[in-house]
C-alpha cells in the first residue's frame, strides 16, 4: 500500500516538473524588425527559454483571430506564412502568444498603430 502511495505522490511530483518545465510560460515578448522579421521569446518557470525567428519574406500577413471555445470568443494574435511555391496561398499559421491573461488579447478602442523607427528619428 505505502510503496503505490509513494510512487502515486512520485508520479505527480514529476508530471508536475515536467509540466513547469515545458508548459507554464513566465513571460513572453515580440520584437518587430520591419526589415528583417519577427522575433518571439517565451521564458518558462523553469527558467528555460525558447526564441523563435520568422523572416519578413516568408510572412504573408499578421492578424488577430478569433476562436469559439467553450462559452467565450477568444481573440489571438498569429503571423499567417506563405507558401513558398505559390506566395497567394497561407502554408501556416503561427500562434504568437501562448499565455495572454485570460486568452484575450485586449486592443485599444484606436485600434494598434505601429510606427517606423526611422519616422521617429527624423
Amino acid at each position: 500500500n505505502t510503496a503505490v502511495l509513494s510512487s502515486a505522490i512520485l508520479l505527480t511530483l514529476a508530471g508536475m516538473m515536467l509540466h513547469i518545465h515545458f508548459v507554464k510560460v513566465d513571460h513572453e515578448s515580440l520584437l518587430v524588425i520591419g526589415s528583417l522579421g519577427i522575433q518571439v521569446s517565451s521564458s518558462y518557470a523553469s527558467g528555460r527559454e525558447v526564441t523563435t525567428f520568422i523572416e519578413m519574406s516568408k510572412i504573408k500577413d499578421i492578424v488577430i483571430n478569433e476562436a469559439v471555445y467553450l462559452h467565450q470568443i477568444i481573440y489571438y494574435l498569429c503571423v499567417l506564412l506563405k507558401e513558398p511555391s505559390e506566395p497567394n496561398e497561407v502554408s501556416s499559421v503561427v500562434t504568437l502568444f501562448q499565455d495572454f491573461p485570460d486568452g484575450r488579447i485586449i486592443v485599444p478602442p484606436g485600434g494598434v498603430k505601429l510606427k517606423n523607427q526611422r519616422e521617429e528619428e527624423a
